[in-house]
């Protein structure tokens, strides 16, 4: 590879390495909504077709190598295989502020393609990514893998169960109230309501759900869904003592144009999201009617941008191969031949204080933005 095609590689996926932080933080965090989660039943996953892992690559366990379209990249186009841990943070739903206290997994990968171009739910971003997201094999649901977590207010204070006069929710607090236990606990666990799109330089748009857990709110009982989802749009930016790191490949001649980026301190912060109201909680049918109205009522939902937030902190990795051709298939080798191995030290790392205006001046350089 020629010294400026390097280069575009590496201001290239500084600005990936960024704008995914953003996204993995988003998904984590707002999936560990609470604390104390109980046991729940694992969600099966399809495996991604090859070993774990090791050395620079040890984080990346899930990544769609073996999708087809990730076999579409060209000549200085890249694949990538995304993974992220959030660490901590706290999320704003209506009238319920959260601390994220729960670890969260997320990982994806991407192919950036020529022929792809803005259109549909892709407006923004960077072009070349659109509609090259792609989940694990297993689906969107296994982009985020987290358990349900305990939000901080109980079923008869979320249903305003020492004012209702509603015969349905009185009821309903009624057995909240005599079994006690897990009847008083709501869990909620963030599940993906649709795709990622607008992947772009320090922030991308990420469709997200909640299903509130309770045994008397039944199994459809959401804080958004399919048809109307909460869509959260984070920006990156680096804590202090946060740095960016490139991990080369260790056999670049058997593996070229390939390395890690890893991330640490990030941050990602949005405050323009709207919240929908909650559907299907209840014991079913009509009744659930009231239901819905009275956890409403108490969450302060729907709710409006500016009085949603979300703050976030993590740790991210993005694995990348930028070669002139064969990009997927040298990717999963550097993979095969990783498994078993410690990682590297050699590595280079990008100042603390990276800001999102300079990763913007970075691409305007090299005639990306």
């Amino acid at each position: 590879m020629k010294g400026s095609n390097r280069q575009f590689h590496r201001a290239f996926f500084i600005s990936v390495a960024a704008v995914t932080a953003a996204g993995l933080l988003v998904a984590g965090v707002t999936s560990a909504v609470g604390a104390q989660a109980k046991p729940h039943t694992n969600v099966s996953q399809t495996g991604p077709g090859y070993p774990p892992p090791g050395g620079i690559y040890k984080p990346f366990t899930n990544c769609p190598l073996l999708n087809p379209l990730m076999k579409e990249a060209v000549a200085s186009s890249a694949v990538i295989c995304s993974a992220g841990q959030v660490a901590s943070g706290s999320v704003v739903l209506g009238n319920i502020t959260t601390p994220v206290v729960r670890p969260v997994n997320v990982q994806f990968g991407g192919v950036q393609t020529p022929n792809a171009n803005f259109g549909g739910d892709w407006t923004t971003g960077i072009s070349g990514f659109a509609g090259g997201i792609l989940p694990p094999p297993a689906g969107l649901s296994a982009m985020l893998v987290t358990k349900p977590d305990l939000i901080p207010e109980s079923l008869t204070t979320a249903l305003g169960c020492s004012t209702t006069t509603d015969p349905i929710v009185q009821n309903l607090c009624t057995k909240a109230e005599n079994f006690g236990g897990k009847y008083l606990d709501v869990y909620a666990l963030a599940q993906t309501a649709g795709q990622i799109t607008n992947f772009g330089l320090t922030t991308w748009t990420q469709r997200i759900k909640f299903k509130l857990i309770n045994p008397l709110l039944g199994s459809r009982c959401y804080v958004g869904n399919d048809n109307q989802p909460i869509v959260v749009n984070p920006n990156i930016s680096l804590a202090p003592g946060g740095q960016l790191e490139v991990l080369p490949d260790p056999n670049p001649a058997k593996h070229p144009n390939t390395d890690v980026l890893l991330i640490t301190a990030a941050i990602a912060s949005d405050t323009t999201f709207t919240a929908p109201g909650v559907t299907g909680c209840g014991p079913g049918g009509a009744a659930n009617i009231s239901i819905d109205s009275a956890l409403d009522a108490g969450t302060g939902l729907p709710s409006a941008s500016g009085v949603n937030s979300l703050t976030l902190n993590g740790s991210f990795a993005i694995a990348d191969c930028f070669n002139t051709k064969n990009q997927s298939k040298i990717l999963l080798n550097a993979f095969a031949d990783s498994v078993g191995t410690t990682a590297g030290t050699a590595h280079r790392t990008f100042p603390h204080g990276l800001s999102a205006t300079h990763l913007r001046s970075l691409l305007r350089s090299l005639g990306m933005r």
